[in-house]
C-alpha cells in the first residue's frame, strides 16, 4: 500500500461511534402490564460521519476512495434519539 499525500485525504469523513436509543418489534402477544414496562433498545453504532442537520446524523459503512460522492450503506440518527456522540481523528 502507498502512502498517500495529505491533498489526497482531505475528503476523508471522521469516524464517529453514537450511542443511541432505537425502536424495536416484537411479533408476539403481551400483557398491557408488561407492555408498558418495554423500553428502546440501546444501540453503539460506528460508521463515517457523512453529515448532519437539526434533526440528524448521517453515517456510512463505506467510502469510495475514488470517488467521494458516493457512500455506501447510510444510517440517518434522528438527534433526539442519540445519548452521545464522539468523533475519532485517524487519518
Amino acid at each position: 500500500m502507498t502512502a498517500k499525500t495529505k491533498d489526497e485525504n482531505r475528503y476523508r469523513f471522521p469516524i464517529t461511534e453514537v450511542l443511541w436509543e432505537d425502536a424495536w418489534i416484537e411479533t408476539k402477544d403481551y400483557p398491557l402490564k408488561e407492555a408498558l414496562m418495554l423500553t428502546p433498545v440501546l444501540r453503539s453504532t460506528v460508521g463515517y460521519k457523512v453529515g448532519d442537520s437539526d434533526e440528524c446524523l448521517i453515517l456510512a459503512t463505506d467510502l469510495y476512495s475514488k470517488d467521494q460522492n458516493t457512500i455506501n450503506t447510510p444510517i440517518v440518527i434522528p438527534w433526539s434519539m442519540v445519548i452521545g456522540c464522539w468523533e475519532f481523528e485517524v487519518h
